[in-house]
C-alpha cells in the first residue's frame, strides 16, 4: 500500500510535498535498464519523478526504455530524451536542469534501488539541515542480479567505513580517493549553486563532486544499504578495469580542477601527494601498453 511519506518527515505536519528526481544517464544498457526502472517504480515513495536520457546508445536501449514507459507512464512521472552522445557529465547537467525535485538521486542504468529507501533518504537529509549530500552503502550484484558482496564500500572497494563519520576524515578520504560505489549518492539540488556544474570533459563526475561537497563540509555518511551496484565487464570504475588509463587521467584532471577549492595548505599538500601517486600509476599503466 502506498503511504503519504512526506507527512512522516514533516514535523510541522504541513501539506508540502518533497519531490525526488531520479536521474538516469543511459548508455548501452539494454540488458539492465528495465530492471533499473522497475526498482524505482517498486519504491513506494509518492513524490518522485524519473528523468532519463539515452546518451547515444548503440544497442537497443532506446526501444527497451520506450517499451517500459508505454506500460508504466500512468504510474510514475517520466521524462525521456534520446539523442546523440554527449558524455555523462553533460547528460547529468542536462537532467539536473530539468529536475523539479528538491533532492536528486543519480542512478546508473545498470544499477538498482533497494529496500524501499527513498523516504528514509529524504528523512536523513531533512533532519540534517547543515548537510546537502547523503552517502550510504550498497550490495554488489552480478549480471543475474545475484548478490555477490554484502558491501560495495567494504567488500568491493576495500573502504574503511569508520573514516566517513566526521567532516575532516570525509574530506581526507575524498581527496585521497573515496571508496564508495553504486547509486549511494543523494543530494539537495541547490548544492550546485555552491560547487558549480559538472565539468563536461570528465567521466568520473562522482569523485569531482565528492571532493567539492566535502570541502564545504556538506557530506554525511549513514551506513545503510539503499541500492544494488552491478559489477560486469562494461563498468567504467575500478582500478583494474580496461578503462584504468582513462580513469587515471581523469583523476589527475580532478586534482587540477579542484586545487583552488581545497581549504588551506594542509589539504592542498594532501592533494599534491595524491596527484603524484596517481601520476605514477598513470605512467605505469601507459608503459604496460
Amino acid at each position: 500500500m502506498k503511504t503519504d511519506h512526506y507527512k512522516e518527515i514533516n514535523a510541522e505536519g504541513n501539506d508540502s510535498r518533497i519531490w525526488v528526481s531520479i536521474v538516469i544517464p543511459c548508455y548501452n544498457h539494454e540488458k539492465y535498464v528495465q530492471r533499473t526502472l522497475n526498482s524505482i517504480k517498486e519504491d513506494t515513495y509518492l513524490f518522485k519523478e524519473i528523468i532519463i536520457i539515452n546518451d547515444g546508445s548503440k544497442d537497443n536501449s532506446d526501444a527497451r526504455i520506450k517499451e517500459w514507459i508505454s506500460v508504466h507512464k500512468d504510474e510514475i512521472n517520466v521524462s525521456y530524451i534520446s539523442r546523440h552522445n554527449k558524455g555523462v557529465c553533460s547528460t547529468l547537467n542536462e537532467m539536473i536542469e530539468l529536475a523539479k525535485g528538491k533532492y536528486i538521486l543519480p542512478l546508473a542504468s545498470d544499477d538498482c534501488l533497494f529496500g524501499d529507501t527513498i523516504a528514509a533518504r529524504v528523512k536523513m537529509l531533512e533532519e540534517r539541515p547543515g548537510k546537502s549530500v547523503l552517502l550510504n552503502d550498497a550490495y554488489v550484484i552480478d549480471d543475474d542480479d545475484t548478490i555477490i558482496m554484502q558491501s560495495s564500500a567494504a567488500d568491493y572497494w576495500k573502504a574503511d567505513k569508520s573514516r566517513y563519520y566526521n567532516d575532516e576524515d570525509i574530506l581526507k578520504e575524498c581527496i585521497q580517493g573515496i571508496k564508495l560505489g553504486g547509486p549511494v549518492l543523494f543530494y539537495r539540488k541547490d548544492i550546485f549553486s555552491e560547487i558549480g556544474k559538472y565539468p563536461e570533459e570528465l567521466s568520473i563526475e562522482d569523485w569531482y563532486f565528492y571532493q567539492r561537497a566535502a570541502c564545504l563540509n556538506r557530506i554525511v555518511f549513514i551506513d545503510r544499504k539503499v541500492a544494488l551496484y552491478r559489477v560486469h565487464g562494461g563498468n567504467m570504475s575500478g582500478v583494474n578495469t580496461p578503462h584504468a588509463v582513462k580513469l587515471a587521467s581523469h583523476i589527475l584532471q580532478v586534482y587540477k580542477m579542484n586545487f583552488n577549492f581545497y581549504p588551506g595548505i594542509k589539504y592542498k599538500l594532501l592533494a599534491i601527494k595524491g596527484y603524484i601517486r596517481v601520476l605514477a600509476w598513470y605512467i605505469k599503466l601507459r608503459l604496460k601498453k
